[in-house]
């Protein structure tokens, strides 16, 4: 039990370090106070996470066609050395 507490404790500390630091982003890029940036990472959060998930396609996609161009080099060698 320690350990699922340990895991819960730190997920919650990460959750709310996160949430503090976005919260001093918004609040130095748009000068407004700590308490009203908070209001905010909710959004900004959301963004975050899409446009991980945007990047994350976009890797999937070249690695699927950098793996598409190296197969037909592997079967263009094969069949020149038949």
């Amino acid at each position: 039990m320690g350990k699922i507490r340990f895991g819960f404790t730190t997920a919650v500390g990460a959750a709310l370090g996160a949430a503090a630091y976005l919260a001093y982003k918004i609040s130095r890029e748009t000068g407004k106070s700590f308490a009203e940036a908070l209001l905010e990472v909710p959004a900004e959060a959301e963004r975050y996470w899409e446009e991980i998930q945007e990047r994350g396609k976009e890797a999937v996609q070249a690695g699927r066609e950098a793996a598409a161009r190296k197969q037909a080099e592997i079967e263009q060698r094969l069949r020149g050395q038949d």
